[in-house]
């Protein structure tokens, strides 16, 4: 007799059944559009962040113009071009906080000046060396201040981020020059002396009562008045 075993209905089979691979793919699939979503959200997200500078920058100008109006009128203060002075010497400590920082932390793991200190005070250092740079007397060309830093950097990023940088440190020093009155950045710091609260704040995550390490930003001077304090990292 014929054995037809092997050609039974195969819903009555003994052979082993495997899973459809539709599930991974719908998983697949949703990754990739969840991904997608994210990159939209961060492009969105940075738009805004440009936004939100352009229309802080605007505001601090009106500010400053509507500062100077009151100060002209009053003849206990020393006139309009100081009312600028505070409205750049805020806008010079934004740049330290935000956009140096915001510098500081992408790339102090590819800067050879700063590999030999502990992980956790390279972007300080960083920002250090960058006000060094930026806020000298004499400042360096782009291409030079480029070449100073040594970062690695193999696809331009690096070069594109210090460039925009110094744009913003030029755009302000032309608006410094524009205010008149004599103005100058004061990196004068004795290192292991304690802070001294007239002409220096610790940096946010250091001890304030802690002797000084380094200047991580310069303090910003007219006519010898202190309008944005020294900037110094302690460590104990």
């Amino acid at each position: 007799m014929e054995d037809r075993s092997l050609f039974s209905d195969p819903a009555q089979s003994s052979w082993p059944s495997f899973p459809a691979p539709r599930p991974r793919l719908d998983a697949l699939a949703q990754a990739l559009e969840r991904i997608t979503e994210l990159e939209h959200t961060a492009r969105a997200g940075e738009h805004q962040h440009t936004e939100m500078k352009r229309r802080l920058d605007r505001i601090e100008r009106q500010l400053g113009v509507l500062l100077a109006d009151r100060l002209e009128e009053r003849s206990d203060l020393p006139g309009a071009r100081h009312g600028e002075h505070q409205t750049l010497a805020r806008r010079f400590r934004t740049l330290i906080e935000q956009d140096f920082v915001t510098f500081a932390r992408r790339f102090a793991d590819r800067c050879d000046h700063v590999l030999d200190w502990p992980a956790a005070e390279r972007s300080a250092r960083l920002i250090g060396i960058l006000s060094e740079r930026l806020f000298a007397r004499s400042l360096p060309s782009k291409q030079h201040l480029v070449r100073q830093l040594r970062l690695a950097d193999h696809a331009g990023h690096a070069e594109a981020a210090i460039a925009d940088l110094y744009n913003r440190c030029t755009d302000l020093a032309a608006r410094i020059h524009e205010a008149g009155l004599h103005h100058s950045w004061d990196f004068t710091a004795t290192i292991g002396d304690h802070v001294d609260p007239a002409r220096q704040d610790a940096w946010p995550r250091c001890d304030s009562r802690a002797p000084i390490s380094f200047v991580m930003a310069p303090a910003y001077l007219v006519d010898g008045h202190i309008y944005s304090p020294q900037i110094v990292y302690t460590r104990p």
